[in-house]
């Protein structure tokens, strides 16, 4: 077995960028061993003396390699160590990398990936991921040069901002938008939400239930408009409301707490003439209902009530919502396959996010 004497990195690592350590040790790794940098069963140094090498962390580490070997890239046999897994480096049919821009941490985001990312692998082509900020920084586009090499046969962005996509079109390698800020014409598909029928069905069920008055709230401005044209066409007459995120520990806090506050403040004040209230974002929700059940708002009888909500993951509360339910993980396992024909053909197949409406107890 060959050894790497005197090992030394063979990429960097870089702090204090949109990408975390872990996910530069994987996709770093990943690009070396593709590369053919690696004979099949090189033996690795352990561990502890990487962490020394790449100055991280033991914990960081290990969390990298048990993700490489579930890609196939290395095995961990007792006694042996790391080794390189050249023959599966060479079994995958290419590389696809995924990269992220929008907050970190989100829900939707990381089961759509993952039921993805498993598909993709499943038909013999190798996922891996990166994180950028949303601002796309100078050290994010140091990152995205060194993870774009020949092997990237296609490129998926989430949540991608204009300047973003524009860079990835500039490379000339294909990509796909899922859920793109603004999507272009340079994208080979472009994934993004198709609300117009759970909508339908939402204001249908509103209108039956006597609803005449909606007060729309939303924190993101995309989709004011849907929401506001679709419920009008129906006849209800609209009044959207802007809520904006405030600080917080993270993400999702920071709407929970914008929602609940200008909520308070409105129930405070004397409350709002509409029969019923929508909201565009599940943590938003979350909010709103702290403030009904402060004010002793009942649903149905004093209020109507619905949102958009992630399956698995909707806003706790005592009753079920009546919502507009997206699927993660359905919507990844479309997104793999369309991506997956994609390369297989080189034709895009048109694919949206899997959304339904869900009647509960709230209209």
């Amino acid at each position: 077995m060959k050894r790497e004497v005197g090992f030394k990195a063979p990429f960097a690592v870089v702090r204090h960028i949109g990408t975390s350590l872990e996910d530069q040790l994987v996709s770093g790794f990943a690009r070396v061993i593709r590369s053919g940098a690696y004979a099949d069963g090189t033996a690795l140094p352990g561990v502890r003396k990487l962490a020394v090498v790449f100055g991280v962390s033991e914990i960081t580490i290990r969390n990298a390699v048990k993700r490489l070997c579930c890609d196939g890239l290395l095995a961990a046999r007792p006694r042996v160590g790391l080794t390189v897994c050249a023959p599966g480096r060479r079994s995958w049919r290419g590389s696809v990398l995924g990269i992220k821009a929008g907050p970190s941490g989100m829900y939707f985001t990381g089961v759509l990936e993952n039921c993805m990312g498993s598909v993709l692998r499943r038909n013999g082509w190798l996922y891996t991921s990166v994180e950028v900020s949303s601002r796309l920084k100078a050290e994010d586009l140091t990152m995205m040069e060194m993870v774009l090499d020949s092997s990237v046969k296609l490129v998926v962005l989430f949540e991608a901002p204009p300047q973003l996509s524009a860079h990835v079109a500039k490379t000339g390698i294909p990509f796909v938008e899922v859920r793109s800020h603004a999507p272009t014409s340079a994208a080979v598909l472009s994934v993004g939400d198709d609300l117009s029928g759970a909508l339908s069905e939402l204001a249908r069920t509103m209108c039956s239930a006597g609803i005449k008055t909606v007060l729309s709230a939303y924190q993101h401005p995309a989709v004011r408009k849907s929401f506001a044209g679709e419920l009008e066409r129906a006849g209800l007459k609209v009044r959207s409301l802007p809520v904006r995120p405030i600080g917080g520990r993270n993400v999702q806090e920071c709407i929970q707490r914008a929602g609940l506050q200008a909520f308070e403040k409105i129930l405070s004040n004397g409350g709002f003439k509409e029969d019923a209230v929508v909201c565009n974002d599940d943590y938003l929700a979350s909010g709103i209902l702290s403030a009904f059940d402060w004010h002793g708002i009942r649903m149905p009888q004093d209020i109507r009530f619905a949102t958009l909500s992630n399956k698995g993951l909707g806003p706790v509360h005592m009753q079920d919502l009546t919502r507009i339910e997206y699927d993660p993980a359905q919507s990844g396992v479309r997104i793999g396959e369309a991506v997956s024909a994609y390369l297989e053909t080189g034709k895009a197949t048109p694919c949206s996010i899997a959304v339904s409406f869900k009647r509960g107890e709230t209209i």
